[in-house]
């Protein structure tokens, strides 16, 4: 009896130890199980008992495997799916975690507002602007949602109320898709439960082209039969090692091959580090030349779907959204589009991806009127200012002698902003260094004494 009591406190010791000896201290590590960064050891600006206590518990040794091995327990022996991500609805189908609908009205306001502010920055310098609101499984797929949880599809209501309100220019993909999902599959019934599949996304993206069809007549929807369609094995959820077994559709682009990526030309490019995929495509298609330049700002709908949009246009140059949207005017100075995209999806359209305090506090440039400030032009050679490049990329930093509010620098018949530091000193642009002519550039800024004396 003795010997079983030590080898049972020895087996004890041993699993208490264990886990810290193979405590995960590794920086900015991401979970394989959880879709998201563990806590990072930061005493600094948050309460440190609940950061020590969340640090713990996202790094301790065997965390995931212990939650494999729980949540495989209670998926064969309860049919339960306990999951940090997914559950379980009707029939089989998986969606995301549920959370009671509760939509922020401030954050609508707040969103409406600056994509009108978006609206018509890009109206003033001729490029339409589309905004696509992208819907949930949960909104497509009502009628699987696990007993007593009851959806009223809040948020998009009140999206589209405020949009209309303000006047922007959207789409929204939730009725077509609703219409398909009465006959086809548009959401996979488990894999990637939160969102579309191939076939969804091909109709939600025709949707949209038949939007920019309306400016540029050339762009078309695609037709299948650009794409040779199939299916794909998915053995696990997303992001996840929940076992499934699950043939979903999948697309590949016929013109892939006249697809040229140009994407680590960009590299230098500002991104948010949490929202840093970029997509920098040509399409060298015969006529493609005749097609407009795309900007799109766009999240996990699109960001490993690129086939659908990349022969759709000349160029598709795609920003993953959220927080650098809130940074419009860099990315439009450096890709001079013909037209921009925003596409968010309905679980991602929140304040948790989107500053309030931007939101709210942004002001894009309003378009300069060369002709009332022509003869204030600076040529930028009599400025003080410095030029890096990297890769397909210019930037010219300013020092200032006078606090400025705002700054354009000109190129032939092109405008570009200056952003400007919070003491209105220094200043800097970034564009194309195909848009750039150092011997042809001009500067301009609105100082604080002009604007008053412009409201006066």
């Amino acid at each position: 009896m003795k010997k079983i009591k030590i080898l049972f406190l020895g087996i004890l010791c041993v699993a208490l130890v264990l886990p810290l000896i193979f405590f995960n201290f590794e920086k900015n590590y991401a979970s394989p199980i959880d879709n998201r960064m563990l806590t990072e050891w930061d005493p600094a600006g948050r309460d440190v008992t609940e950061m020590v206590e969340s640090y713990i518990n996202d790094r301790i040794g065997f965390r995931t495997e212990a939650i494999d091995a729980y949540t495989e327990l209670n998926d064969k022996v309860f049919g339960m799916m306990v999951h940090p991500t997914y559950t379980y609805g009707k029939d089989g189908y998986v969606f995301f975690q549920m959370s009671y609908e509760n939509p922020d009205p401030v954050f609508v306001e707040l969103f409406c507002a600056y994509l009108r502010q978006v609206q018509d920055y890009c109206e003033e310098r001729g490029v339409p602007f589309i905004y696509c609101l992208n819907p949930s499984k949960i909104t497509i797929y009502q009628q699987y949602l696990p007993d007593g949880y009851i959806y009223q599809d809040k948020l998009n209501q009140m999206m589209y109320e405020k949009l209309e309100e303000y006047g922007v220019n959207y789409i929204t993909n939730e009725y077509l898709l609703k219409e398909k999902s009465e006959t086809e599959q548009v959401y996979n019934v488990k894999y990637d439960a939160g969102h579309w599949n191939d076939l969804g996304a091909f109709y939600g993206t025709n949707h949209i082209l038949e939007k920019v069809s309306e400016y540029f007549p050339n762009v078309q929807p695609r037709d299948l039969t650009e794409f040779e369609i199939g299916t794909v094995h998915e053995d696990s959820l997303s992001v996840s090692h929940f076992a499934i077994d699950e043939d979903v559709p999948a697309f590949w682009d016929k013109n892939q091959g006249n697809i040229q990526d140009l994407t680590e030309n960009y590299r230098s490019m500002k991104l948010d580090q949490n929202y840093n995929a970029l997509f920098c495509l040509a399409n060298h298609k015969e006529g493609a030349e005749e097609l407009p330049r795309a900007l799109v700002f766009q999240g996990s709908y699109y960001n490993e779907r690129t086939q659908y949009m990349q022969s759709a246009f000349q160029e598709y140059d795609a920003v993953h959204n959220y927080e650098n949207f809130l940074d419009f005017d860099y990315y439009f100075n450096i890709f001079q589009p013909d037209c921009v995209i925003l596409e968010t999806a309905e679980y991602a359209t929140n304040g948790a991806y989107f500053s309030y305090e931007t939101l709210e506090n942004k002001e894009l440039n309003p378009k300069l009127d060369t002709e009332a400030f022509g003869d204030e032009f600076i040529s930028l050679q009599d400025a003080d200012y410095t030029v890096t490049e990297e890769g397909s990329l210019v930037t010219v930093s300013l020092n200032l002698d006078e606090a400025a509010e705002r700054g354009y620098l000109i190129i032939g018949d092109r405008q570009f902003d200056f952003s400007i530091d919070q003491e209105g000193n220094t200043s800097e642009c970034t564009l194309d260094v195909r848009y750039f002519q150092e011997d042809l550039a001009q500067i301009f800024f609105h100082y604080t004494l002009l604007l008053q004396e412009n409201k006066v």
